[in-house]
């Protein structure tokens, strides 16, 4: 759990880092997240431990559009992160869908507080994530759009995971 909080507090600083993994000018190794990253999945339970890795990727995501990435690469990092990390902790990440391919509840629960984490930064995303108007992303606007990304984003799983 302390490295898991240390990991999204430094995740979180206002660094100049690629997708929340900085490894010099050629971006993030893969590998080397793969190899090295560990969660602690023997305490708190595999489930627990997709659900955080789900918030890194997401807030993943959220740190390359906010670094002025394309979102088709900021998801394509976001992605390569989570792989890396369900792979390097041997997590299966079919295990947190239920028989509709719904997300388990649980689990839906811990991944909107490890999305959480990174608020402010979604926050900040929001008028590029959104391509709305300025005038239409008021406090009031921002505020409802940050509250929904962490469902948004775990919809847009499940909508994978069923192959839609």
């Amino acid at each position: 759990m302390k490295n898991f909080l240390i990991a999204l507090l430094f995740l979180s600083l206002p660094l100049n880092v690629q997708a929340g993994f900085p490894e010099g000018k050629y971006g993030f190794n893969i590998k080397k997240i793969e190899y090295n990253f560990r969660l602690p999945c023997n305490e708190v339970g595999n489930d627990k431990c997709i659900a955080r890795s789900i918030g890194i990727a997401a807030c993943t995501l959220v740190f390359g559009i906010e670094a002025n990435k394309e979102l088709g690469e900021s998801i394509k990092n976001s992605d390569l992160i989570f792989r890396a990390l369900i792979r390097g902790n041997n997590l299966d990440v079919n295990s947190i869908f239920d028989e509709n391919l719904s997300i388990k509840d649980d689990v839906k629960e811990e991944a909107i507080k490890s999305i959480n984490w990174c608020r402010e930064n979604i926050k900040l995303s929001i008028p590029k994530l959104t391509n709305l108007p300025k005038e239409e992303l008021n406090e009031k606007r921002l505020e409802e759009l940050t509250e929904i990304f962490p469902k948004f984003y775990l919809h847009t799983l499940e909508t994978i995971r069923r192959g839609e």
